[in-house]
């Protein structure tokens, strides 16, 4: 029991300190980042700049490490229970400011320009930014908060959608639920 806890202290220890030192860690897969340090996953795929699951970037992104100047395996390291690389951290660590300077400002304004806020496009994934409706994949950008959300979960949590209008609406929980006219009850969670 004791190793297991010490090992998995040390991995978290180690995906945690790099967000809070160089990222926020918050962004959500397929998000744009400019480091592993901005994805909760830990994980900037290499080739694409955008947040994706440590395993899969491996297979299909180059792996994770965006912005540096070689791609790594960390995120996926430590989800296996081993240790990230020393080789691989120190090469990060030198090469990562020179390449984030060189390396963010282009690819950042394409993906969110492309897929973000306010371009009514359809493509903003759920917890993405958004000014309405329009810019939201499923038709529903948080009431509240201004991201795009589960039609449902949006009704229960954020007030509904319709963020940027005068008042919320149910319309993405309707079309889900086969209703056009019919406003939506949701019950209070007691």
């Amino acid at each position: 029991m004791g190793y297991k806890f010490m090992t998995a202290a040390f991995v978290l220890l180690n995906l945690s300190l790099p967000a809070l030192t160089q990222g926020t860690g918050t962004q959500f897969i397929t998000g744009p980042c400019a480091s592993d340090a901005d994805c909760a996953s830990g994980c900037c795929g290499f080739n694409s700049g955008k947040c994706a699951g440590a395993i899969i970037a491996l297979t299909r992104d180059g792996g994770c490490g965006f912005g540096d100047a070689t791609p790594n395996g960390n995120a996926a390291a430590a989800l296996r229970g081993q240790s990230p690389s020393p080789i691989a951290v120190s090469v990060s660590a030198t090469a990562a400011p020179a390449a984030t300077v060189a390396a963010t400002p282009a690819p950042a304004p394409a993906a969110t320009g492309g897929n973000g806020a306010g371009n009514k496009a359809g493509k903003q994934f759920i917890t993405g930014p958004c000014t309405s409706d329009a810019d939201c994949a499923n038709g529903c950008c948080g009431f509240n908060t201004g991201k795009c959300a589960g039609a449902i979960v949006a009704q229960e949590r954020d007030g509904g959608c319709g963020f940027g209008d005068a008042s919320p609406n149910d319309n993405a929980a309707k079309a889900l639920t086969g209703q056009k006219n019919k406003r939506l009850a949701v019950r209070e969670m007691v």
